[in-house]
């Protein structure tokens, strides 16, 4: 009898194993799926968006047996902001697009050029970046990046 509950309990434990690693694979395809539909489309303006790095992080340590230690500096590394992609510069500059329209809309005194209506929607656009959870802000470095034209002043 107690060889039958020997067996039993050895049975339980590799069936719950699998189904971890199971369970772990299919989190895995689906953090893999949400990256690459995130990647091949700027994120939604009413959804907090992620950097690539954050996402990557995620899905490097997710893929990592449940039993390995994983150190504090194995070999991620932040992304230097200096050098961005060229899909990360379109989905920030949509994100500043989208959210500058939403600044200016309905509103029938604008100024009449590009850059003065820009400096004047800064703020809120730093606004909605930071309530959105980016980790950058428009600033004359960033509009460099991005392409748009310095402050006017």
């Amino acid at each position: 009898m107690t060889v039958e509950i020997a067996q039993s309990e050895e049975s339980k434990r590799v069936t719950t194993g699998v189904a971890a690693t199971v369970l772990r694979s299919l989190v895995d395809i689906g953090a893999a799926i949400k990256a690459l539909f995130r990647a091949s489309r700027p994120a939604s303006v009413g959804t907090r968006s992620e950097t690539a790095a954050g996402e990557t992080e995620r899905v490097v340590i997710s893929q990592a047996p449940a039993d390995a230690e994983i150190a504090a500096d194995a070999g991620i590394s932040p992304i230097d902001h200096s050098e961005l992609s060229q899909q990360e510069i379109e989905r920030r500059r949509s994100l500043v697009r989208a959210w500058f329209n939403d600044f200016w809309r309905g509103t029938q005194d604008k100024p009449a050029g590009f850059v003065a209506r820009l400096d004047q929607a800064e703020d809120y656009l730093n606004e909605r970046l930071k309530a959105h959870g980016e980790v950058w802000q428009l600033d004359a470095r960033t509009r460099l990046r991005l392409g748009l034209p310095p402050r006017s002043s």
